[in-house]
């Protein structure tokens, strides 16, 4: 769901890197069989490396196509709202009435430098880690969504539905985008954005 920030979410060969979650077999396998089992370890990895905005920066043009997406229903259970300022444009998020959420809102005003290496999610790195330890995790980031990623202490705001889950130990929900999110899609693959409440 990137974030002062020297690099955004983990490199996968850092000591953060996620422990593939398949259990191997070391039975004599054909080159077949251990070409399939590695699938879904790859898989699983090219997901968390979408996180890792930091060390995975793509090279490019400052601004991208917006891609088409589906504003979603504004919250109206009365939890925090909060804006976020891009350089020309605002949008607007809720978010949820959990602890994670609420230490996040207790951050606030913030400027963070979002990236997207992978045009899936816009990330970046707080100025400090939210205590999640408790929290609720998500594996199937749905669109419009914001997210912490305990492990490298990154929030990422993803603008397409993954329609995949990423791998362990997931991602803790801070919020929903309520307006701008094609604003935010449309951003580039590294801009600055205040975030404040609303």
């Amino acid at each position: 769901m990137s974030t002062p920030i020297d690099s955004d979410f983990p490199s996968i060969s850092g000591r953060d890197c996620l422990i593939p979650v398949n259990h191997v077999d070391f039975r004599p396998r054909t080159r077949l069989s251990r070409a399939a089992a590695l699938i879904p370890t790859t898989a699983a990895v090219i997901l968390a490396a979408t996180l890792a905005v930091g060390t995975f920066d793509r090279t490019g043009p400052a601004t991208s196509p917006a891609p088409s997406v589906t504003q979603p229903a504004a919250d109206s259970s009365g939890a925090t709202q909060v804006v976020l300022r891009l350089s020309d444009a605002t949008a607007t998020a809720t978010l949820k009435d959990t602890g994670a959420a609420q230490e996040f809102a207790a951050l606030l005003p913030l400027q963070l430098t979002l990236r997207d290496p992978m045009g899936q999610a816009k990330s970046g790195r707080l100025p400090s880690p939210l205590a999640v330890a408790d929290a609720d995790r998500v594996i199937d980031p749905e669109m419009a969504g914001v997210y912490y990623w305990p492990p490298s202490g990154d929030i990422g705001i993803f603008y397409v539905d993954l329609g995949q889950t990423v791998p362990p130990p997931g991602m803790v929900q801070l919020g929903t985008v309520t307006s701008g999110l094609p604003t935010i899609a449309s951003a580039g693959n590294r801009f600055t954005v205040s975030i404040e409440q609303g």
